[in-house]
């Protein structure tokens, strides 16, 4: 299973032409029209999440958080993988996720624990983005890593925005990543620390997903912990 390091610099290859292909995007279809009544206005898209945003775990969630496993979702044809997949996705929401007093001053927080047989174990977010801009994060972390571990919150980058509500196929990565960015990570035992880094959209740029993850050797008894996350546009 590749970890989210990995999934970085797949990426860069990617952009630089030696792994991935290019690929038109379908022009927009104009509004359907009945003959002999009205025409019929398509429904409105629903407004993407956005930024500035700022989650801490003590309301109603500003962040969309979904699991991810390593750097792809099986394609659908792979039954065998698809179904390892599916049950690594189902333990990760059962043992990981938003619980009481895992955050920073005994507050809300979001948790993460390591999976025996895993290198890579996440949750992404969806936002909508503007291409060529600067943006900036911030998190709060706690985490007890042991030796060839990492945790951090990193970003890969997309061509448009993608009602997807899980992790995408290699297909879909190769298809519309145009990205990526590979944030903060933490290689030791902190307790509560703030932590921040800058990035830039690519020109080709209309969605990231933020990834909160942790990678290499995992501990199971001993999860990570993330606070206070906030993006916000610099310029």
């Amino acid at each position: 299973m590749r970890s989210f390091a990995t999934t970085i610099m797949i990426v860069f290859l990617c952009l630089s032409g030696f792994a991935c292909k290019s690929e038109e995007k379908a022009a927009p279809q104009p509004p359907t029209v009945v003959k002999g009544s009205e025409a019929k206005v398509p429904e409105a898209e629903p407004t993407p999440p956005g930024i500035p945003v700022t989650e801490t775990f003590e309301r109603e969630p500003q962040l969309s958080l979904f699991a991810r496993v390593a750097s792809f979702r099986p394609a659908d044809d792979d039954s065998e993988g698809l179904g390892f997949w599916t049950t690594y996705i189902d333990h990760i929401q059962r043992t990981s996720g938003m619980r009481p007093k895992s955050g920073r001053d005994n507050s809300n927080g979001w948790t993460i624990h390591g999976i025996k047989g895993l290198s890579s174990v996440a949750f992404f977010a969806p936002l909508a983005v503007k291409p060529s801009t600067r943006y900036h994060v911030s998190f709060d972390f706690k985490g007890d890593l042991p030796k060839n571990a990492s945790a951090g919150i990193g970003v890969l980058e997309f061509k448009e925005f993608l009602w997807i509500g899980e992790q995408f196929t290699e297909e879909l990565s190769k298809k519309y990543q145009s990205g990526a960015s590979p944030g903060i990570a933490v290689k030791s035992k902190n307790d509560w620390q703030s932590y921040n880094f800058d990035f830039t959209t690519s020109p080709q740029s209309g969605m990231i997903h933020l990834i909160l993850y942790r990678d290499g050797n995992m501990d199971r008894e001993k999860p990570v912990f993330f606070d206070n996350i906030a993006v916000t546009a610099t310029q």
